[in-house]
């Protein structure tokens, strides 16, 4: 029998917070409205209910309700081996590697990504225990811009068989990419009824959103594919300064995504990414690691929980450029804080600085963080099992509870062993960023799991067409 575990858990915002956030979210769309560069989706929006006026789009209250009654609330995200997935719904747990930085930090250094370092990225994250999903990264420099996600996608399919994740530039890029994926898949209808990918809309705050990322939403509902909706609404910059101001502003705009996503194809799974931001008040940039993100994640993880949706808050990330104190402080204050909220997906591993590259060192060292957040959220039963007073008994008989069976039963099921973080007497020169290293090129020098012959030789032969088609040779 399955023992129910007492698991730690934050409650934020309550009943009555949650529904004023609402109900000022539906005011800003009802009388503020948004821009919306497509006239397809404006005219759809004015078929059911919105209106225009000043050259922006004022949804009713009614559609938000409809909508989000209509939306999916969970999906399933597959590798190329559809025995490896990740379920993003209300209680799962997700963690994905980045999809993709322009810098690379390795050595002390700052650089340009190039290939070399997106194949090792995502080499190691294939074989991280608490990576579900496999981003890229880095963006490669030597992949042409204009296709870069394609020529990524090819990489990502072939070396590992988790699911993977990538960020869109073109509609079209995101038609190619479900091309391969279903290439890996064995057909369209095999690729749509376990999709390989999903597209991330993000609106561009204020209240606008961006012609391309509409373009990508509408082939996404054409496809039947799930949405991932996260404005990053920045406190004091481009959204008010106030917390409480930028939470209503954040759950407009993504809720003006959920209103498009469902017009378009009613039903389509939605993850809801609250992730809003400070703005630095002495530079104006963005803040990923402040005290105030812990705050915002805990809020947007209760309100997009009570629509319903699977949710996504940026936790687990830092502004510091180095492995030092405060880089450890930040991601692991907020990252304990998004585990112990309603969220279920959290930042996007292996960033260092305020979004500013991706590191090896930094991705494992962020995959011993999630192992150790992990003990704490999954907590501790209280049974005649884990009380058992006659093995305290046994112990002060013995003088030890050392080689006790009961000891020997549940010692890992009760404890975390860290697999870099050190642990006994004291060593001079002993240092996690050395151990780190060390276990790093153990996992590298792993063998790949490619992608059978046959397949990849028919996305080679699928991107050799697309990247002749627009001019490129790789």
């Amino acid at each position: 029998m399955v023992k129910e575990l007492i698991r730690p858990k934050i409650t934020f915002l309550g009943t009555e917070d949650i529904a004023r956030i609402h109900e000022a979210s539906c005011s800003i769309l009802e009388k503020i409205g948004v821009a919306i560069p497509d006239g397809e989706i404006v005219t759809l929006l004015l078929d059911h209910g919105a209106q225009k006026k000043n050259g922006r789009i004022l949804i009713p209250s009614s559609l938000v309700e409809e909508s989000v009654q209509k939306a999916g609330k969970s999906f399933t995200l597959y590798g190329r081996d559809a025995r490896r997935f990740a379920t993003f719904a209300q209680g799962s747990t997700v963690f994905c590697s980045s999809p993709g930085q322009f810098a690379w930090f390795e050595n002390g250094t700052r650089r340009e990504p190039r290939k070399d370092d997106f194949l090792r990225a995502v080499h190691l994250a294939h074989y991280l225990p608490n990576i579900d999903v496999v981003g890229g990264l880095a963006m490669p420099s030597e992949y042409p811009p204009s296709l870069r996600e394609v020529f990524m996608a090819r990489e990502l399919f072939a070396r590992t068989d988790k699911p993977i994740f990538l960020w869109f530039s073109t509609r079209e890029n995101f038609r190619r990419v479900f091309t391969m994926s279903a290439i890996c898949a064995g057909g369209e209808s095999k690729a749509r009824e376990k999709p390989r990918l999903f597209a991330f809309l993000e609106p561009i705050s204020p209240l606008r959103f961006p012609e391309g990322g509409l373009a990508i939403l509408k082939e996404a509902t054409l496809l039947a594919l799930p949405v991932m909706i996260g404005p990053m609404v920045q406190a004091g910059s481009t959204g008010p300064v106030t917390l409480a101001g930028v939470l209503a502003q954040e759950n407009a705009e993504i809720l003006a995504g959920v209103v498009i996503a469902e017009l378009l194809r009613p039903g389509t799974p939605i993850c809801y990414g609250g992730i809003p931001h400070i703005a630095d008040p002495r530079t104006g940039g963005i803040v990923f690691g402040s005290p105030e993100q812990g705050l915002l994640s805990l809020a947007m993880a209760a309100i997009g929980a009570s629509y319903g949706f699977p949710v996504y808050v940026n936790v687990g990330l830092t502004d510091s450029c180095a492995f030092d104190p405060q880089n450890g402080w930040e991601k692991g204050v907020t990252l304990i804080l998004g585990m112990l909220s309603s969220a279920s997906t959290f930042g996007h591993m292996g960033i260092v600085g305020s979004d500013q590259g991706g590191s090896l060192e930094q991705l494992l060292l962020d995959n011993e963080l999630i192992g150790f957040c992990k003990r704490i959220v999954q907590g501790f039963s209280i049974d005649e099992e884990t009380l058992n007073l006659l093995a305290i008994e046994e112990g002060v008989q013995e003088g030890s509870f050392l080689s006790l069976v009961h000891t020997v039963r549940f010692v890992r099921k009760e404890f975390w062993i860290p697999s870099l973080g050190f642990r006994g007497p004291f060593r001079p020169g002993e240092d996690i960023l050395k151990k780190t290293h060390e276990v790093l090129q153990e996992i590298l020098a792993r063998p790949q799991p490619l992608l059978e012959e046959k397949k990849r030789k028919e996305l080679d032969a699928f991107l050799e067409e697309e990247s002749n088609a627009k001019g490129f040779v790789e």
